[in-house]
């Protein structure tokens, strides 16, 4: 019979280098990592693929996953919805693929209680202090922008306990960070094998 394959829950609070560290691994062939694709109600940015970094919904199809029950998890961030598919994640996992996402704190300690194998990677800064200093340094968001990513960084940190790692990605050290995670996640595929 076939080993089911692990999930890789990245988190962290933001601009703490999530997307690049995710990146950066998934160009690692030899890990041979799947991804799947979160939902979101959120407009899409410069430079966005659908399909690619999200898929962009309608309210009335994101309504129509959670009530048709089509997410392993949903949660409203920043007056966005964002929800993690069900279906291709449990196929992905029964099939044996391994799968990294990056999933925010609520949806990551939800997700943990239907799936036994996942592993949890806290990615964070150096301090508090620093994560405020790249939050309010970068010139994507408004000043009320910064304050609500601020204050909700503060509350993710203090789910950090319940991850099964934490990384700390340091200023301008990503090749670092990312080699950290990578080692974790082969360490889990290692003793999977």
């Amino acid at each position: 019979m076939k080993k089911k394959g692990t999930l890789f829950i990245i988190s962290g609070p933001s601009q703490v280098g999530k997307d690049s560290v995710i990146t950066a691994i998934k160009k690692i062939k030899s890990l041979n990592l799947k991804s799947i694709v979160t939902n979101t109600t959120r407009p899409r940015r410069p430079g966005e693929k659908n399909g690619q970094q999200l898929n962009f919904l309608t309210d009335k199809q994101f309504n129509k996953l959670i009530k048709t029950n089509q997410l392993l998890e949903w949660a409203c961030v920043r007056g966005y919805k964002f929800g993690t598919p069900k279906k291709e994640i449990l196929s992905a996992l029964n099939k044996g693929y391994n799968l990294i996402i990056n999933v925010d704190v609520q949806g990551a300690t939800k997700i943990n209680k239907l799936i036994n194998n996942c592993i949890l990677i806290f990615i964070t800064a150096e301090s508090p202090a620093e994560i405020k200093k790249r939050i309010y340094a970068s010139y994507k968001m408004t000043t009320k922008q910064k304050a609500y990513r601020w204050q909700e960084a503060k509350k993710e940190l203090k789910a950090m306990k319940l991850y099964d790692y934490i990384v700390i990605n340091r200023w301008q050290k990503l090749p670092e960070t990312v080699n950290k995670v990578v080692k974790i996640i082969k360490k889990h595929i290692e003793n999977r094998a």
